[in-house]
């Protein structure tokens, strides 16, 4: 289910491409950082969760061609940006919760 602010024009077309896109690993990291787009950093997440630059995370997001190979993660790459998106999620909820039970100024 898409969770995005954008206009969708037809609801039903985009679920079910949602849907196929979202049967392997390489299309649901695509989708995922599309959907995410201006949210959430690339290079900041791949410096601090891979510990890789932002050229290494953004050829294995769009495949690109690099030394005439497609990009792409590794199986425990894709399980460790999974947990990154965990971790941010979970330290996301936090501040908001800090936010919630702050006092309003007076």
């Amino acid at each position: 289910m898409y969770l995005g602010t954008k206009k969708i024009l037809n609801p039903a077309q985009h679920e079910e491409d949602r849907a196929r896109l979202l049967k392997n690993k390489v299309n649901a990291t695509w989708l995922a950082f599309s959907e995410l787009d201006g949210i959430i950093n690339t290079a900041a997440l791949g410096r601090e969760y891979f510990k890789r630059s932002p050229a290494w995370m953004t050829q294995r997001i769009n495949g690109n061609t690099v030394f005439g190979k497609t990009a792409r993660f590794r199986e425990t790459e894709y399980h460790q940006l999974a947990e990154a998106f965990r971790d941010i999620a979970k330290r996301l909820i936090a501040h908001a919760d800090e936010i919630d039970a702050a006092a309003m100024d007076d």
